[in-house]
Order: C-alpha cells, then structure tokens, then sequence
C-alpha cells in the first residue's frame, strides 16, 4: 500500500478531531495530553497510530508500542487500531498492559539475568502479596512480626541491583533466593527483573529502541513508580517518542501505588508539552455541566469540558434516591429498571450498576432479585478478567461460528486470531488457512448439535477448537499466555463456565449468550468500570460506609465518585439507604463524611434528591 503524504492525511473512517486532538494525532514530538472522561482518548490514540502506519512516518520495519494499565484497554486500543487502518498495518502495532510486556521481556531474554537471579523457563505467577508476606514469615518471623508489611513489599520490590546493608535488606535477599529456587515469581518481581536485564544489557536496549519508534502511555495517571522505572529503563534518552495519555481527575489508583507526580516527572524526564482535550463526546450535557461544577468544586481543577453538539442542550439528567432500607432499593430499582427496558428500549447491557467496593455486600442481593424477576443481572468482576483474554475471545467466536447462523462478524474476529498465530504466512498462505477454517467449522457442524451439552461432549468441543489454533502457537504469539500453566488456568476456567452455563439452558447458542453477559445488567466496582461508558449508571450506596477511607483518603475517594458519575452519557442514579446490611445485620447509615460531595451534588442545581419510599 503506498503512503499517503503527511499533509494529506485525514483521521480515518470520516471522524471529527477537536483541533487538539489532531495536532497531538500528526505531530512527532513527545507529548502529555491531558484529557477528561468522553474526550476520546483512545480513538486519539487509534488515530495517531494510523497518522504514523498510514504515512509511514514509523518508517517500515519499525513499529509502535501501546502500553496500558488494564488488559481490556490494551485489548480495545488494538482492535481500535485494526479497525481504523487494515489487519496489515496494523501487525506493526503492539498494544500491551505493562505486566505482558514485563513478562514478554522478561521470559525472552532471562538468560541475560546473572546466574542468582535465573530462573526455570516454566514459573509460576503469584498474583497476591499475601503469599509474598507469607514468605517472609517463613524466613525471619521476628523481622516479620516488627516491620510494617507496606515495608516489607516495598523492600522486597526495591529496584536492582539489591544490597545487603542491613538485616532487612539480608531477609529480602534470602526471600527472593528460595522464591527463585521454587520458580514464583510476582508481575512486579518480573518488571524489576526485565528493568535489570534492560539496564546491564545494552544491546537488549538497543534492540527495543530500534524495533519501537513511537511509544504510547494509556491511563497514564495510574502508573506506579516500578512501571515508570521500568519505561526508563528502556527507552529513555533515545530517538523513541512518547505520547502520555491521562487524567488526574481520574486517578483511583494511588492505593495499588500509583505515582502521585508522575505527570511532572514525565514532563521534566521527556520534555513533553502538556495538551489538554476539552471536548467531552461521551456525556449529554447536563452530565457535563455537573462533572464541570464538581471538577472546579470538588477537585479544584480548572480543567473544564465542552459537550459535544450532537446533543439537545437540556439531555442528561443525574437523581440521588433516598431508600429506607437495602429490600425497598432493590424493588425500586427493579421496578425502574425494568421500566427503562420495556418502555426506553434500553438494552440491558447499556445499564451499568456500580459499587464502590464490597460487591456481594452492596449489590449481592439486589443481583438475586434482579435474575429471579425476570431482569439478568450478574457480577462482572467475576468474568471481565476471563473474557477479555484473546484466546477466550477465540474460543467463544469459533462456537458461535460452528453454532449460530450469520455469525460473519465472529468469523473474521475468530480468522483474525488464526492469522496473528501465522504471520510469517504469504497472502496466498493465508486463503488456504481461511479454507482450512472453513472445513473444521462445516466439520464441527457435522459432528456436534446445538443442543447436545453433556460435560464430556463441552470438554471434547472445547479441546477441538483450542487444538485447530494450536497450544504452542498461541503461547508463542501472546506473551501474556506464554506460561503454559496460565493458559491451561485460562481455558479451564473458561470451559467451567460454559459448561455450567450449557447445563442451566441446555443450548450452545444460549450458553455463549449467557457467557458474554448478552441482555444481562452488568454490575462491577468502579475501579474495573475504568474506560467503559453506559446509557445509564446506577450507583448503590452513596453513604459513609461505602466511603469508609473518606477521611484518610478524600482525594482519591472524590476521584472514585467522578469516575463513577463519568462512565453515564445521559442518566446517573446515586442512593442512599439509610440502612444497609453488614456483619452484624442492618445498621444505620449516614453521610457526614462525605457531606462535602453532596453539598455539591445540591449546589449544582442539576442534581435532583428524592425520597424513595413509593
């Protein structure tokens, strides 16, 4: 394909750019852009990715680096970008968490660790730091028992090369000897290896900075100190340009370690320019104009946002419902519900219920009712891990392929997977495997029934389909499946749904429906909400308890709360019960607290409270 010249370029598929967003989208500079919630921010970063492919400004071999916090965003910007520009371009686009990338690196090239730090090819990850904790107390229970455990992780996670100063630094080292000799590895010991191996090889940097030209940085408010490190590490004081993306107003991360300055130290490392995006597309603008008011009021921010001109000036609406007790809000709330789908023609899946936290405690009841009336409603934190890995996208497309008529669109998603597991495969290469394709899902037609669910039969489909892909073919194209044991961990929790699902409907078609939430409410904490946007957001337990580090944390907590608000385009509902069920039954609620976000909410003059008592 020949290259379009840089000022002829147009963003893609017809879309609109606000005047800044285009400039960050054509220039090579490094760059932060600042932008709040609906301002488009991956569709920016689609659109420079193009903008670069397109042009060949990333001159061919060389290729861009996507980094992002969550795997979905990772997942969503990739598919963004093989939307906006072709499959083929868009091999020359690597978009990753930190974490794949870490590890991708780290499992390549761990030979280059010196011999105390190497470690069998086949690890084991241990996603908590409990277990980490529970290693130290095996080595030195008395230095266990004295230190802080926020000292101890951050001891343990401490940058390379590691000293034995003193007897803490002694008992970290001793730790992370036995961890290696058992092959367990957390992400964040991973990341610190690959920033080793990156810092005493040179030619691995070298190599990195050769290969990506173009680095982009998602929801970069929520990067943590080792993750920055890390990004040093590898490509800074190089030719490599940097495009952030982020906003503070978003930041809900600093609990997990997210770097409070990272905005600064970005600038001062990179000598970015800050630009800011002010259009808000996602929210009607009533919404925008609330989000506006508590910007300014309660995060005292002057970042204002500007609605987009597709919307009637009085669209968006946002009510606080006063409940007398957790049975009467989930009624209500049935009721209203229901209502928006029946009468609004509102999708189920385009109603979103959110907590804070503490999911079954808030929401768990309200789910049962929900399902056992007719409305589906399900746990989203459960699954959203799960779905979004590639290969169980894979596995979900090809049955729907095999089992559903018209299923075009799930067939060229199912033959694009195949493909990334055959790049080095020639275009006439290619139309033979889309043959072959074809034969094993006429085949898999022939031989299994719609309504045949029996666990042996699920088991046998199931290896089928993940054996036409190949196991080692799949580790080998996508870093975060390359532990073998992950991957197995992966399907295996992914056939036990299925199956569990097949068994409720006694239908395949039903089983897939049930397993991608289709027609069903989601419900999930704000933090995995991060990036998705609704019609409607329900928002349970605006009150004290669901706030309960309020006081130690307001600056984070009122983040959570305009996250929250942000994810809805044209309704948001906050309630309060004055009873909520805890540990010791129902106790009385309040809100003196966080009075300071309702004192705005009432400022506003948009926010509508009502007792709820029907």
């Amino acid at each position: 394909m020949k290259p379009i010249k840089n000022d002829e370029w147009i963003p893609t598929d017809g879309l609109e750019l606000e005047e800044n967003a285009f400039d960050v989208a054509i220039t090579t500079e490094n760059n932060l852009v600042v932008a709040g919630p609906g301002a488009g921010k991956t569709e920016l970063l689609a659109q420079k990715a193009c903008f670069l492919l397109q042009t060949n400004t990333c001159k061919f071999p060389h290729k861009i680096l996507a980094i992002s916090f969550k795997r979905d965003a990772a997942y969503n910007l990739k598919e963004r970008v093989t939307l906006r520009c072709g499959e083929e371009l868009a091999k020359r686009f690597d978009s990753l968490t930190f974490d794949s990338f870490a590890k991708q690196l780290f499992d390549r090239f761990n030979q280059a660790v010196p011999t105390y730090y190497k470690i069998n090819s086949e690890y084991a990850v241990i996603l908590d730091d409990r277990t980490i904790l529970d290693y130290y107390k095996a080595e030195d229970i008395t230095y266990f028992n004295s230190v802080p455990t926020a000292e101890i992780l951050s001891l343990h996670h401490n940058t390379f090369p590691h000293t034995k100063l003193n007897h803490g630094e002694d008992v970290r080292n001793r730790v992370w000897k036995t961890m290696i000799r058992q092959s367990k590895l957390s992400f964040k010991m991973i990341m610190r290896l690959a920033e080793y191996i990156i810092k005493i090889n040179p030619k691995i940097r070298e190599y990195l900075q050769t290969t990506y030209h173009f680095v982009f940085l998602d929801e970069f408010q929520d990067t943590t100190e080792i993750q920055y490190d890390f990004f040093k590490s590898c490509f800074l004081d190089s030719t490599t340009k940097f495009t952030a993306v982020g906003d503070d107003k978003q930041r809900i991360m600093m609990w997990a370690g997210a770097q409070e300055s990272i905005f600064e130290d970005f600038i001062a490392d990179t000598t970015a320019e800050r630009i800011p995006l002010t259009m808000n597309f996602r929210c009607a603008p009533r919404l925008v104009m609330l989000l506006n008011h508590l910007t300014e009021k309660l995060l005292q921010k002057s970042d204002l946002a500007t609605p987009s001109k597709k919307w009637h000036p009085e669209q968006g609406e946002c009510s606080v419902w006063v409940f007398e007790n957790p049975n009467l809000e989930k009624q209500i709330l049935f009721t209203e519900v229901q209502k928006w789908i029946d009468e609004e023609k509102i999708n189920p899946r385009n109603i979103c219920i959110l907590v804070k936290q503490q999911l079954d405690q808030y929401a768990g009841e309200l789910i049962k009712y929900f399902n056992e009336n007719g409305v589906k409603a399900r746990d989203e934190n459960k699954l959203q891990d799960l779905l979004i890995q590639e290969v169980s996208v894979y596995v979900i497309n090809v049955l729907y392929v095999i089992f559903k008529k018209r299923s075009i669109e799930e067939k060229a998603k199912a033959f694009s997977f195949l493909s990334q597991l055959h790049t080095e495969l020639e275009d006439h290469q290619l139309l033979r495997l889309e043959i072959s394709f074809s034969n094993f899902v006429k085949q898999m037609n022939n031989n299994y029934n719609v309504d045949e669910t029996n666990e042996v039969v699920i088991k046998k489909l199931f290896e089928e389909v993940v054996n036409f892909a190949g196991k080692d073919r799949i580790r080998a194209s996508f870093s975060s499946l390359r532990n073998s044991d992950f991957l197995d961990d992966v399907l295996q929790n992914l056939e036990n749904e299925f199956i569990k699902n097949c068994q409720e409907s006694n239908d395949i078609v039903l089983a897939l429906d049930m397993l991608v939430g289709k027609d069903t409410i989601p419900v999930m904490t704000i933090h995995k909400s991060k990036g998705l946007e609704y019609h409607t957001v329900i928002f349970i337990g605006l009150e004290d308890g669901a706030f309960w580090s309020f006081e130690r944390q307001p600056d984070e907590d009122k983040c959570a709360f305009f996250v929250a608000l942000s994810r809805a385009k044209e309704r948001v509902v906050f309630t309060f019960s004055k009873q909520r069920t805890g540990r010791f039954g129902l106790q009385r609620q309040s809100t003196s607290k966080i009075k300071i976000i309702l004192e705005e909410l009432i400022r506003s003059g948009i926010v509508v409270i009502a007792e709820r008592n029907d």
